[in-house]
C-alpha cells in the first residue's frame, strides 16, 4: 500500500479480514507517523468500503480526537467480528501490524491501542501475546477484562461462549474452566512487577450494568498497578454503559491522553 499525503481513507484484507487505515491531514509520507490502532466493540465492524466506527460521526469524532495532538494515523480491523479476544481476533490484530510494518510513512515503533466492550478482551490478549512490550499507550471505555465473570453475571454468557465455541447452555463451572485459556484478567493478575506495559487509561461508568465496574475496570487496574504499570481509572458517577455518548468531554480526554504517542 502506498499512502499519499493528507487525509484519506483506505480498505484492504490482511490475514482475511477487512481492515482500513485512516490518516490525518497533515500526514506526509516521507516522514514518520505513530499508529492507534482501534478495537471495535460488540456489533462493530469493518468492512469492504465501511466500518462502523469511520462511518458513525460520534465515533469517528474520538478517532479524530486522538489524530489531532499526535498525529497518530488510526487503523483497524474486524478481527472476526463479535470474537471476545478469541484466537481469531488476536490473529487478525497481528497480520494488520504486519501490514502496516510495510507501509511508508508509518512508526509501528509507536503504537497506541484503543478500543471498548468486548474489543478491550482483543486488546489485552494482544498485550499478554504478540504484542508484548510493542504498545506505548492503551485507552479502554466501557472495556471488558475478565471473561470469567461474563460467565458468573450472565448477560453476555452465551454469545461470548459462542464466539469460542463452547456450547451456549454449558454449566457455569465447565463454561469457566474452557475459557480461562482465553482469559485475560488471570494472565494480567500473574505479571511479574516490572513487565513492560502501556500506559493506560480506563474510562469507565459507575453505574454500568453491563459490564459492571467492580468486577472488570477496577480489576484491570490493580493488576496493572500490581504489575508496576502506569495506569489510571477514571469512573464516571452519573454514567451507565455509554461512555461513547460522552461526546466532547471524552474526545478532549483521548486528544490529550495520546499526545503521548
Amino acid at each position: 500500500m502506498k499512502l499519499e499525503k493528507g487525509e484519506q481513507k483506505r480498505y484492504f484484507k490482511a490475514g482475511g479480514e477487512w481492515c482500513y487505515i485512516w490518516t490525518p491531514p497533515g500526514f506526509e509520507p516521507g516522514k514518520t507517523a505513530p499508529v492507534l490502532i482501534h478495537h471495535h466493540g460488540a456489533g462493530g465492524y469493518v468492512r469492504e468500503g465501511e466500518s462502523d466506527w469511520v462511518d458513525t460521526p460520534s465515533k469517528a469524532a474520538y478517532l479524530r480526537a486522538a489524530m489531532d495532538d499526535s498525529g497518530c494515523v488510526v487503523a483497524g480491523t474486524h478481527a472476526c467480528g463479535n470474537h471476545w479476544g478469541n484466537p481469531c481476533s488476536v490473529e487478525a490484530n497481528t497480520a494488520l501490524l504486519k501490514h502496516l510494518e510495510g507501509v511508508e510513512g508509518i512508526d509501528t515503533g509507536r503504537l497506541g491501542f484503543m478500543g471498548g466492550g468486548l474489543g478491550g478482551a482483543v486488546i489485552w490478549n494482544s498485550v499478554l501475546g504478540p504484542f508484548a512490550g510493542k504498545v506505548k499507550a492503551v485507552a479502554v471505555m466501557q472495556a471488558v477484562a475478565n471473561l470469567s465473570t461474563i460467565v458468573v453475571e450472565q448477560k453476555f454468557k452465551g454469545v461470548m461462549l459462542e464466539a469460542y465455541g463452547i456450547p451456549q447452555d454449558s454449566p457455569d463451572d465447565e463454561a469457566i474452566k474452557r475459557i480461562v485459556k482465553y482469559d485475560p484478567m488471570p494472565g494480567l493478575q500473574a505479571l511479574e512487577k516490572g513487565t513492560s506495559l502501556p500506559k493506560t487509561i480506563i474510562y469507565h461508568g459507575a453505574k454500568d450494568v453491563n459490564i459492571p465496574p467492580d468486577t472488570s475496570a477496577k480489576m484491570l487496574a490493580a493488576a496493572l498497578e500490581n504489575a508496576g504499570g502506569d495506569v489510571t481509572l477514571e469512573l464516571f458517577d452519573e454514567v451507565e454503559h455509554n461512555t461513547y455518548a460522552m461526546g466532547k468531554p471524552m474526545e478532549d480526554k483521548l486528544r490529550i491522553f495520546f499526545s503521548v504517542l
